[in-house]
């Protein structure tokens, strides 16, 4: 386990990732029993340093953790079902074969048996679910359900590894400058 997987998981199971990153993590949970295992632990740890914190004031009622909506939890299932049928695939300048999620920061990712993206950083967090067959990054091989986390400014060259088709959920948090060429 990293320090990055360990804080993004801690970062889950507060409630502190929105949109795509949440999804990304849904979907680790819901297809690794050890990522909802962490995401679970985690919450615990958060509840229990809440309760140790002292009230405010006499009169002002103690918060509670942020709850995560059940909607994207719907929504990390709801595409997990997309990945499973029939998806647009669009083929990138790499060759990389990419399809829509329809929500911002998010795509689906296939990789024929053997094939390779060009070696790339990036300038944001990026989560890569394992969705099918296997994946690697040059840094680690991959199976279905496990979360590969890309740091800003840590290379990588995503692959597929053995026989099958592999495909893979990918979260992207936004960068601002190239926000501004869309």
């Amino acid at each position: 386990m990293t320090e990055s997987y360990t804080s993004f998981m801690m970062d889950h199971a507060a409630g502190n990732h929105v949109g795509a990153l949440e999804i990304a993590g849904d979907m680790h949970m819901l297809l690794n029993s050890a990522g909802a295992e962490t995401a679970w632990l985690w919450s615990v740890v958060g509840g229990a340093i809440l309760e140790q914190q002292p009230e405010l004031t006499q009169t002002s009622p103690r918060k509670a953790l942020p709850r995560k909506s059940s909607r994207v939890a719907e929504s990390a299932r709801e595409l997990l079902e997309m990945a499973d049928s029939s998806l647009k695939w669009k083929r990138g300048i790499s060759g990389i074969s990419y399809a829509t999620t329809g929500t911002s920061g998010a795509k689906f990712m296939k990789l024929q048996p053997g094939q390779s993206a060009p070696a790339h950083g990036h300038g944001g967090l990026e989560a890569t679910v394992v969705l099918a067959g296997q994946f690697t990054d040059g840094h680690g091989v991959y199976t279905r359900g496990d979360l590969v986390l890309g740091e800003p400014g840590k290379r990588h060259k995503p692959a597929a590894v053995g026989d099958e088709t592999c495909i893979c959920f990918v979260a992207e948090t936004s960068n601002p400058l190239w926000n501004l060429f869309r």
